[in-house]
């Protein structure tokens, strides 16, 4: 009898598991993820200083390049919505090496993090935005984007449009190539990233701005769980293998769902529609001309069936789609850098990107 490829894929993987332990944090005295003061003063204190920081900075990468050095700035950039609010675009650039043409152009990235659109900022992945810097010789562009629910829905989206544009106007000064820039998100920044791409997408007739090359969706929510349930019922495109493969996988805890709709309540505000494509880009109809796209899902997430589906949508619409599902590991598997399945996935984002930009 063949083994259910579920309980394969969800089985713990032992390393990631044992390199969790080995982080110097107490998660239990993490606050619920709605309480938005305690969660935002407990990730600056906890996983952006201190112990924890030391810790990740010591995490090592296989590189393709000699590391070169990165300068690090923060910029402030006016919104686009006619408020008086700025926000911060955290700027990492790779010093030019001695025999380099002080005017080569290179590619850019942003990167949009994780954090529920109520909490985070770019510093939690400083790591992670040095390293593809040096090894892409790339810009890479941390959007601070203005949190809810102080700031909802638009307000993270129009921040991070706003951000590409800024890059173009901007591309001199930092030697930007703006025909070949990508986009990154991770978790509620994935959903920033897919929406980003979306509307992109749809208003380069407008703008005239390039295409970007790669969209990289890393645990994305690409929509509210009454937005998956809609799709499932009316769904546009045919199930992808990796679907077929985890159609059995548990429904997440009702606490977990509770939690996850609560946050979702918080990012829209009271005026926004649940089902509104940019909100949920599971709900997109057909886009052509959407950017290369490339999927990151945990197995032991409870996300990971709206990641799939929406890869599978893209590719419905004739975008080129890769996919990949990290097996034994959940939502926050980048939580320990050093485990081997974390370390391997970052290095192989360097090379779906190296290749997009090629």
């Amino acid at each position: 009898m063949e083994p259910n490829p579920v309980n394969k894929l969800q089985a713990p993987n032992l390393n990631f598991l044992q390199e969790l332990a080995k982080l110097p944090v107490d998660w239990t005295t993490a606050p619920a993820g709605t309480d938005v003061e305690a969660m935002r003063k407990w990730i600056d204190n906890v996983l952006l200083k201190g112990p924890l920081a030391e810790h990740r900075a010591k995490c090592k990468f296989q590189r393709r390049r000699p590391e070169a050095k990165v300068d690090i700035s923060d910029v402030s950039v006016q919104c686009s919505d006619g408020s008086q609010n700025k926000f911060i675009i955290r700027v990492y650039e790779p010093e030019l090496g001695d025999n380099a043409p002080k005017q080569k152009l290179r590619p850019a990235i942003f990167m949009l993090h994780g954090g529920g659109w109520i909490h985070g900022n770019p510093c939690g992945d400083d790591l992670i935005a040095t390293f593809f810097a040096s090894e892409l010789d790339a810009v890479i562009l941390g959007v601070d984007y203005r949190l809810a629910p102080e700031h909802p829905f638009p307000a993270a989206l129009d921040d991070c449009c706003e951000a590409i544009a800024w890059a173009i106007r901007n591309a001199d000064q930092y030697h930007i190539d703006t025909s070949r820039m990508g986009i990154w998100g991770a978790s509620a920044g994935g959903n920033l990233a897919a929406a980003v791409s979306i509307k992109h997408t749809q208003e380069r007739s407008v703008t005239g701005y390039p295409s970007l090359r790669l969209a990289s969706l890393v645990v994305p929510v690409t929509g509210h769980l009454k937005v998956l349930e809609t799709f499932n019922k009316q769904r546009p495109c045919g199930k992808s293998h990796n679907e077929q493969a985890v159609a059995d996988v548990p429904l997440a805890p009702e606490l977990v769902v509770k939690e996850f709709e609560k946050v979702y309540e918080l990012y829209l505000g009271n005026a926004t529609d649940i089902y509104n494509p940019l909100a949920s880009p599971l709900m997109v109809k057909d886009i052509s001309q959407h950017p290369p796209t490339h999927v990151t899902v945990a197995a032991c997430d409870f996300l990971m069936p709206q990641g799939l589906a929406y890869a599978q949508l893209l590719r419905s619409f004739g975008t080129s789609v890769t996919e990949e599902i990290l097996p034994g590991v959940p939502h926050g598997f980048t939580f320990p850098l050093n485990a081997d399945v974390t370390r391997k996935w970052i290095e192989d984002q360097r090379d779906v990107f190296m290749t997009a930009f090629a």
